[in-house]
């Protein structure tokens, strides 16, 4: 009999690194230009911070919310991103108090991601953008949506929905990650996650050399430099990710 799969805290293990994290930070980068110069952006789920010490860097004034503690004190303590303890569908936040909202691999924890998008079109301002990035399609569910902890995954049409019912207008959810990052998480991250997840990793010299190998730089910008052939794929309705780009109405 297999052992249970543990699930992780979102935001509470200094864990966020390597290709596929910093791929996804590239992809919501991308986007950030559409961003008001020296606007206000809330990143929500803050995380370690690595997103909104990037977006500050281009001059706009970031502000992060995440549901752990230990997340948001790491970002106070490691940064000079002013970051807050809170809840994705109670954000307290005035009404379009933001220019933007940036949120990466968030929506699939909450019970309630509707309450959610109708929040983060309550802290825009008019014209306020939301770049948002969710795991897709329902039919790739696999053991590591449960030690991430997922709800669920998401459908193109489904996601659109979720923000125009919201107040969003345009909304544009693209696929990522197919085929490189496809096969990277088949063959390489689900069984390095699964392994982690049943194991004790403080006594895994495995996962800990692989912990080592992705925050070595060169390597992780190796493994970045193969994802980027999926650019000449972008046209294929399917990939293991979506990246959402909605501005409210």
């Amino acid at each position: 009999m297999s052992a249970p799969i543990k699930t992780q805290v979102w935001g509470s293990e200094p864990e966020m690194f390597g290709p596929r994290h910093e791929h996804r930070l590239g992809l919501i980068m991308r986007e950030a230009r559409r961003i008001r110069e020296k606007g206000r952006v809330l990143d929500g789920a803050v995380g370690m911070g690595q997103l909104a010490r990037r977006i500050e860097a281009t001059g706009r004034r970031v502000f992060g919310i995440d549901s752990s503690f230990d997340a948001a004190l790491y970002v106070r303590r490691t940064s000079s991103v002013p970051a807050v303890v809170g809840d994705m569908t109670r954000l307290p936040f005035r009404t379009s108090a933001f220019d933007a909202v940036t949120t990466g691999e968030t929506l699939e924890h909450l019970d309630d991601d509707a309450a959610a998008a109708r929040e983060i079109a309550r802290v825009l301002r008019g014209d306020g953008l939301c770049i948002a990035t969710v795991p897709a399609l329902q039919m790739l569910w696999s053991g590591m949506d449960e030690f991430y902890d997922h709800r669920r995954r998401y459908g193109r049409a489904a996601l659109r929905t979720l923000f125009e019912t919201a107040g969003f207008s345009p909304v544009r959810a693209v696929f990522y990650g197919f085929p490189i990052v496809f096969a990277y998480d088949l063959l390489f991250l689900l069984p390095f996650q699964m392994r982690r997840a049943r194991g004790d990793t403080s006594s895994d010299r495995g996962l800990q050399s692989v912990a080592r190998a992705g925050r070595s730089r060169l390597l992780v910008n190796l493994v970045r430099a193969a994802f980027a052939i999926d650019h000449l794929f972008r046209w294929v309705p399917f990939g293991p990710g979506l990246v959402l780009v909605a501005r409210k109405q």
